[in-house]
């Protein structure tokens, strides 16, 4: 059983990287009585760090690990002296029931976004990163300079002091000058990579384009997500879909509110980060037909099963009957 109490304070949004975890995380963030901690690795991380993947089972929140993650949120918990803490790790998805080990009456909020949508913009991070570490386009004191840069605005998102060591250290050390290890190389068997490593990763990676892989990428955390929802009470979570988030923004924040028994309180939703209502069927303008050609077996199934071939068949906003139970 977990030391927590209270534990229900605790909120993880759950979704595939490029998701609209990130927005959503920073909105909920602007609420006086709800703060964000982005994406603490060094928390859940700090005994997993050799792992070959990122999921993590029940059985894996062993007492030792309990009390060490427990004590990390609670002390964030006091230190920002907010209600609620948030919790946007994209890696989570693949961790539910570990999760759920250490807090059993944790909410969860599932936000879904098209895959295709989510393929191109992974695969943008990916070639970017990539673009960082090609020898024969950037120099070593650029790349040093960038690493350093893109290291110093993820540290930035950690408020506290003792977060931003200890955040510091979980990526640096032992490798700090070390190129062969920089920009998640560790992580990705001396490549360059980002997001969320699923189970058998490697196979598929070595088998596949960099695009099928990112296509990959999201399937799995969707699949991962749905194998364990049922184990959530249904007053412990909720779904929603990105696109129905920046088309109805003001609606969905309040019934995600609600959700967490919070009301919005004044100038709440002036303070929001600006939504951009029509970012979605990227995909449509961007991805040539090799590229769909490529990507469509992987993600065409899941799409279907999850009515996006139906309801976005059109470039248009979405039509408010797509909206769900919370909306």
């Amino acid at each position: 059983m977990s030391i927590l109490p209270n534990n229900d304070s605790f909120v993880f949004i759950i979704g595939s990287p490029r998701s609209g975890t990130t927005i959503l995380g920073e909105i909920l963030d602007k609420h006086n009585e709800i703060s964000q901690w982005y994406e603490p690795y060094f928390v859940w991380d700090r005994s997993f760090r050799n792992c070959p993947d990122d999921e993590r089972t029940a059985e894996e929140a062993t007492p030792r690990i309990v009390k060490q993650v427990c004590k990390d949120f609670l002390r964030y918990k006091k230190m920002t002296g907010s209600k609620i803490i948030v919790d946007k790790s994209p890696r989570n998805s693949l961790k539910i029931p570990f999760i759920m080990k250490i807090f059993p009456q944790a909410r969860f909020i599932h936000i879904l976004r098209d895959g295709r949508d989510v393929t191109l913009s992974i695969n943008k991070k990916w070639r970017f990163l990539k673009g960082i570490t090609d020898d024969s386009k950037t120099s070593k004191i650029s790349y040093y300079r960038t690493a350093f840069e893109i290291t110093l605005e993820w540290l930035n998102k950690q408020p506290f002091y003792v977060d931003k060591m200890r955040a510091f250290w979980f990526e640096t050390h032992g490798h700090m000058v070390d190129k062969s290890k920089h920009l998640n190389k560790m992580r990705w068997n001396g490549n360059v990579g980002w997001g969320p490593r699923f189970k058998g990763w490697q196979d598929v990676f070595s088998q596949s384009s960099l695009l099928q892989f990112n296509a990959h990428q999201w399937l799995k955390c969707i699949e991962r997500i749905q194998k364990n929802w049922d184990e959530i009470a249904v007053e412990k979570k909720m779904e929603i879909r990105y696109e129905e988030l920046i088309s109805y923004g003001g609606k969905i924040i309040t019934e995600i509110l609600k959700f967490l028994d919070m009301k919005p309180h004044e100038n709440f939703y002036s303070s929001i980060p600006k939504l951009k209502k029509y970012n979605s069927n990227k995909w449509r303008t961007e991805f040539t037909g090799d590229q769909l050609n490529e990507i469509n077996p992987i993600l065409l199934p899941k799409l279907t099963e999850l009515g996006y071939e139906d309801i976005y068949r059109q470039n248009s906003a979405p039509d408010p009957v797509f909206s769900n139970k919370y909306i």
